[in-house]
């Protein structure tokens, strides 16, 4: 790609949302990770009620971030996208 703003601003911009989608599937294998935890543990002879609390918690706080990445950050990515247009169309002079 060109060395422009445009064509530097488009490489950055899909690095960012690349690891807007990363950071996203981390979060499912965590999750996927507490839920075998905690599932194995209540299974257990004798579940350790203190640990699946703090299972309980670790998923809490990894819905929140995936919420936080979805509803929050992936949509103001969404602005983002949208200038790149334009910065592409002002490189070329031309006023939207």
């Amino acid at each position: 790609m060109a060395v422009t703003p445009h064509g530097i601003m488009k490489e950055q911009t899909a690095a960012l949302e690349n690891a807007f989608y990363q950071l996203l599937g981390v979060c499912d294998d965590y999750r996927r990770a507490v839920d075998r935890l905690r599932a194995a543990e209540r299974d257990s002879a004798e579940p350790r009620e203190q640990l699946v609390h703090r299972l309980d918690q670790l998923s809490g706080r990894i819905s929140r971030i995936v919420t936080i990445l979805e509803e929050d950050a992936l949509t103001e990515m969404l602005p983002i996208l949208d200038r790149l247009f334009a910065l592409e169309r002002a490189e070329r002079g031309e006023d939207i």
